[in-house]
């Protein structure tokens, strides 16, 4: 596979530049504190949202401010409160409300780097340490709901599918009829729509599920502590929630396995086995055809991201290849 390197593999969302100084100088305000005495730092990551730190005295938040609608907000802050009943670390959700149009939630800040900039500072990356991230997702897969679909404020259930299996396959092929061959050419196109016809009904042996799917389940969304000791301190950005196949978020994860250690996927899998022992032994083939969509879901966008397109090609080539297509 065609290694890219971590800050150079997606294109920036161009509405995060969007949010200006006295922006967040009113929604510092709301949160009743003085924006003159704060500290204000970008935090990197995040490809919708901009994420800034504020510092009040000896205090610490983020002020994640949304690109997206109301609704987005309202979707992340319901789920973080409902997984604190859970062992899922995650950040504490303390407020939400609009500044200048536009949503922001002031959540704990977690201290410690995320996974991704942990992996590009060289560090070594311990066996217990995939072993807790695999216990991490097994519980969040552990949660199940009545319906399948896209997950709204106060955790309802849209019920656009009600089998994730087959509205992945739909957007696939939707995406690969509809694309310009400059983001994909014929023959990988071609392959492409092979590898789905032969191989998808690996995908149908795992339905109908409908586990919490966090869908961008990566890196740059799992904060680890510093040190040598490292441990899972949270995982974050909860925006595109669903119900439905966490293969999908295994698929994510390993994306780029050439970042991992070559054992990673055994302590991952130990650590997964040993919360949710409910894993299919053609997991790690499963979790690559279904990421397959998230790789749809960048060539389809609108913008110019040429970052993202040539990552994407990238992923499905090596998918192609993994397969021996």
């Amino acid at each position: 596979m065609e290694k890219i390197p971590a800050k150079d593999r997606f294109s920036k969302h161009a509405k995060i530049s969007e949010v200006s100084p006295e922006t967040l100088k009113e929604a510092i305000s709301q949160f009743h504190l003085s924006p003159e005495e704060c500290e204000v730092r970008v935090l990197t990551g995040g490809f919708m949202n901009a994420n800034f730190m504020v510092t009040s005295g000896h205090e610490r938040f983020v002020f994640r401010v949304y690109s997206t609608d109301r609704n987005t907000a309202e979707r992340e802050k319901d789920l973080l409160q409902f997984l604190r009943s859970f062992p899922v670390k995650v950040p504490q959700d303390f407020a939400i409300f609009e500044t200048h149009g536009k949503p922001v939630a002031v959540l704990e800040y977690i201290d410690g780097i995320t996974l991704e900039d942990k992996i590009l500072s060289g560090e070594s990356i311990g066996a217990p340490l995939y072993e807790q991230i695999g216990s991490q997702l097994a519980h969040i897969h552990s949660i199940h709901f009545s319906d399948a679909g896209f997950i709204g404020p106060k955790l309802t259930i849209g019920r656009e599918y009600a089998d994730f299996n087959l509205f992945i396959r739909g957007f696939i092929e939707k995406t690969l009829n509809e694309i310009s061959t400059e983001r994909l050419d014929t023959a990988t196109r071609d392959r492409f729509r092979k590898l789905v016809r032969d191989k998808w009904k690996l995908v149908s042996r795992a339905e109908p599920l409908r586990q919490l799917v966090h869908t961008d389940f990566n890196p740059k969304n799992i904060m680890v502590s510093r040190g040598p000791d490292t441990e899972v301190s949270a995982i974050l950005d909860w925006e595109f929630c669903v119900s439905g196949n966490g293969l999908i978020d295994i698929g994510n994860f390993f994306r780029f396995s050439y970042d991992y250690t070559p054992d990673a996927y055994e302590h991952f899998e130990k650590g997964y086995r040993s919360v949710n022992s409910q894993l299919l032994p053609e997991w790690i083939d499963i979790s690559r055809l279904l990421d397959l969509g998230n790789m749809c879901a960048f060539m389809e966008r609108k913008e110019d991201y040429k970052e993202s397109f040539r990552t994407a090609r990238a992923v499905i080539k090596s998918t192609l290849d993994h397969f021996g297509y």
